[in-house]
């Protein structure tokens, strides 16, 4: 008669080989024949991110398989989905895209607070009579998943490794890994716009002074990203997750960049699309691209409730120093840049017609597919 343990075996190995069976049948289910990158991005819905996703649409390499917004950025969260999906229909792609609600709130909360007039200006920006005042289809639906679920399942049952952009603070995607640490080695490359990558000797001094800053933060810490200030725990957990590759468009180097567009008489903050850009110069190995140097930095961000002015602020230096801190992450950051290159490829990506990520029907899309296939596969 066959013994206790040796039954508990032999189930054991029966559901793990019907688990095996059903992933490769979601995977298989899911018809992933496209040579494209894969691709979510991750936005606070802020104005520069729709321009950041307006081009990545209309890149023939990249993929989206779905946008997730995360509300603790530079919109609300009320308007942050709702604004993203109601600029996919300006630009004719209703329906096109999976657009997934997130966090809203963050992991460690700093105490600083976006100025609420900001924030309106930028949840109001597409309607509003003083911007661009457009009327906009409010029947639109999100995707069925909410955005932390939508990033695991559409990692884990991706066949290649999927590129995340990051336009907003980290909540999401570290809570995405959280919940789930096997989707890790499914990441691409994490492409991140903003951060600060400061060398140790650069900071006048590196002793906490509580006259200079201190919980709850008013206001953001003098130099550091606004994207990483607004949820720095996030940050850590994802830089010291695991993920095979980091990269980073900085603010300083974003900064720099051209914002007044006479040609198109008006002007246009390129933060974020200047991530965008970044990622799919890396991802075809571009040498021509706008970003002219790149460089390999040990990265970390300051997280001690008794920092005071340095918390958030962002630490770089060299393998040598850095041996005096446990906890660096190897980032790959852009350094220098041809603004010409980046203006004449924005514009003139922008500017062609077709909607490369844009899905003809709505049963087309990743999610509602991934939806159809787990029902057939994963929950009978």
């Amino acid at each position: 008669m066959m013994n206790l343990l040796t039954c508990l075996v032999l189930i054991s190995s029966i559901v793990e080989s019907q688990a095996l069976a059903n992933y490769r049948n979601i995977e298989s289910c899911l018809g992933q024949n496209d040579n494209r990158n894969p691709v979510i991005i991750d936005t606070d819905a802020d104005v520069d991110d729709l321009w950041a996703i307006l081009y990545l649409i209309k890149v023939p390499t990249v993929n989206i398989l779905a946008i997730t917004t995360v509300g603790d950025g530079y919109s609300s969260p009320f308007f942050s989905t709702s604004n993203i999906l109601s600029f996919l229909g300006l630009i004719n792609c209703s329906y096109g895209i999976p657009v997934a609600s997130g966090q809203s709130v963050p992991m460690m909360s700093s105490g600083w607070n976006i100025d609420p007039k900001i924030l309106n200006s930028i949840d109001t920006y597409l309607t509003s009579p003083t911007c661009l005042n457009q009327s906009v289809d409010i029947f639109l639906q999100p995707s069925p998943f909410e955005a932390v679920e939508l990033i695991i399942f559409t990692l884990k049952y991706s066949s290649k490794p999927v590129d995340i952009l990051v336009l907003g603070p980290m909540t999401n995607i570290a809570e995405a890994i959280i919940r789930d640490r096997s989707i890790v080695p499914k990441i691409g490359t994490i492409y991140v716009s903003g951060g600060q990558f400061k060398s140790m000797s650069a900071y006048s001094s590196l002793i906490p002074n509580p006259k200079l800053g201190t919980y709850p933060y008013l206001r953001k810490t003098s130099d550091s990203s606004d994207n990483v200030f607004l949820d720095v725990l996030s940050v850590q957990r994802v830089d010291d997750s695991g993920v095979r590759q980091l990269v980073a468009m900085p603010s300083i180097v974003q900064n720099q960049l051209p914002t007044n567009l006479t040609q198109l008489n008006m002007k246009l903050r390129e933060w974020d699309n200047s991530a965008a850009q970044l990622m799919v110069q890396m991802q075809n190995n571009l040498t021509n691209g706008f970003c002219t140097r790149i460089q390999n930095v040990k990265s970390l961000y300051v997280l001690s409730a008794n920092a005071d002015q340095l918390y958030g602020q962002g630490i770089s230096d060299s393998p040598r120093n850095a041996m005096k801190i446990n906890g660096f992450s190897d980032y790959k950051i852009c350094t220098e840049t041809n603004s010409d290159v980046f203006l004449t490829e924005f514009l003139t990506r922008i500017h062609s017609g077709q909607l490369h990520s844009c899905k003809n029907s709505y049963n087309d899309r990743f999610d509602i597919k991934l939806q159809q296939c787990l029902k057939k596969y994963a929950f009978n």
